[in-house]
């Protein structure tokens, strides 16, 4: 949407198996270090416990051989975007956010991971990192009680949503900001954006299409 480009570098297996490897032997901090070393630049933008993240920066490195921030530039966009963001006030989302924790519980995601487990998908793999998985898997393996997991999930997910409020701030005029906790007017507000917006590229088209041009841009078209 910003035209950002993304490094075409396909995933190679065998190398982010042995990266994570060394993570879990000498602590993800090695790979933020040589990251580090690698490309000051990315790694500024990388927490240093994200295993994931750091992995893949080191991998577009020993693809291309090029420090990935690099690789990584804008391009100019030739369509226009309208961005709706939701909000509400932060206990609210956090209640909010529990309740939806303990309605997973509720709804089986302890047998879930369970099952994940028994099909032969290690706590280790980057697919069970994710909130939720990830301590309920610690919980099955007896190294927390469920109600730690439980806590820990919503601790992580509350962590989450400050880190998307510090990516999508509500100081951008860019994004038309709705009050979620309306649910009766939120649908109709956003429909009524997308109205306008869709009624003003309308009429920006036709405008462009009906201006007239000079004879020598004409007949160079």
């Amino acid at each position: 949407m910003e035209g950002w480009s993304i490094p075409a570098v396909p995933p190679n297996k065998e190398l982010r198996r042995a990266l994570e490897i060394r993570a879990q032997k000498e602590g993800g901090h090695t790979l933020y270090r040589e990251l580090q070393d690698i490309d000051p630049l990315a790694a500024g933008k990388i927490h240093s416990t994200n295993i994931r993240r750091l992995i893949r920066a080191l991998e577009i490195y020993y693809a291309t051989g090029q420090p990935p921030s690099r690789l990584r530039h804008k391009e100019a966009q030739d369509f226009s975007v309208i961005i709706i963001g939701l909000t509400m006030e932060r206990s609210e989302l956090y209640r909010k956010i529990d309740q939806r924790v303990d309605k997973m519980i509720e709804k089986g995601l302890v047998e879930e991971v369970k099952s994940l487990l028994q099909r032969g998908y290690d706590v280790s793999l980057p697919s069970m990192s994710g909130i939720g998985y990830k301590q309920i898997g610690q919980f099955l393996q007896d190294e927390i009680t469920l109600p730690v997991a439980i806590e820990r999930i919503k601790y992580e997910t509350h962590r989450l949503a400050r880190h998307q409020y510090a990516w999508f701030r509500l100081s951008d005029a860019r994004i038309h900001w709705l009050d979620a906790s309306r649910s009766s007017d939120i649908l109709s507000a956003a429909q009524n954006l997308v109205k306008g917006f869709c009624h003003c590229e309308e009429h920006s088209d036709e405008a462009i299409s009906n201006t007239r041009l000079p004879r020598f841009a004409r007949n160079d078209m």
